[in-house]
């Protein structure tokens, strides 16, 4: 079973919570958080000690039909985090999230002479998907600066729906 923490948002350089009003909080406070919409919810599972960074954690849109954006991480260097990815899971109200946006970013080779906050993605793809099957796709790129987009009409979409996990199993996110 997987020791949560939770937070008002987690600050992917240091790997913490931001600190103040939206630093690390109990499990009560988090479920009362979970139930009230305007509220800031994130749940974090344990560092990986290979890494030293989360792998992923999960921000939560609170409410009657909350959503859930999973963000993915990997780390060129011992403490610092990146998004590989994220997923936002929307709520449709009826105990079923859809896949709405997804973004995958790509990094170039790391270089340890540059300062951490340097490595920075060199493409990405930003992915929309529409429950009637249609959507869009942007690939993106940075050196040199480069921007196509597609229309998409036909998506698979069995992957695209998940059920809102429980409370505690966030992991079926992933």
């Amino acid at each position: 079973m997987i020791e949560w923490r939770f937070c008002g948002e987690f600050n992917t350089w240091r790997q913490d919570a931001v600190t103040d009003e939206l630093s690390w909080i109990d499990e009560q406070e988090a479920r009362r958080r979970y139930q009230t919409v305007g509220e800031r919810l994130t749940v974090v599972p344990p560092v990986d000690e290979t890494t030293g960074i989360v792998p992923y954690f999960i921000v939560i849109t609170p409410g009657e039909h909350p959503s859930f954006t999973v963000v993915k991480q990997l780390s060129p260097a011992f403490g610092v985090g990146a998004r590989a990815s994220d997923v936002w899971w929307k709520g449709l109200g009826d105990g079923r999230l859809f896949a709405h946006l997804a973004t995958v970013y790509e990094y170039g080779p790391y270089n340890p002479k540059l300062p951490p906050k340097m490595y920075r993605h060199v493409a990405k793809i930003e992915t929309n998907n529409r429950e009637d099957g249609t959507g869009w796709v942007n690939f993106i790129e940075s050196n040199p600066r480069s921007f196509m987009s597609a229309e998409r009409d036909s998506i698979f979409l069995d992957d695209l729906y998940s059920t809102e996990p429980t409370w505690g199993e966030w992991d079926a996110l992933v």
